[in-house]
């Protein structure tokens, strides 16, 4: 059985064909997990400023 990681190189097909039957997630468990904020997420919300580049 290949992982992802060998499906990604190649055998895709064979992948989805064994994964096929596999039962779908939890989507409200998934839901709340997007919408939880990450620790340090305060940080990576701050917009950042991008030094324009200076064609003088």
């Amino acid at each position: 059985m290949p992982n992802l990681k060998t499906a990604r190189k190649g055998k895709i097909e064979e992948f989805i064909k064994e994964h096929e039957a596999d039962p779908d997630g939890d989507l409200d468990k998934l839901d709340a997990l997007i919408k939880r904020p990450t620790q340090g997420s305060e940080k990576a919300t701050q917009p950042t400023s991008i030094p324009a580049s200076s064609d003088d």
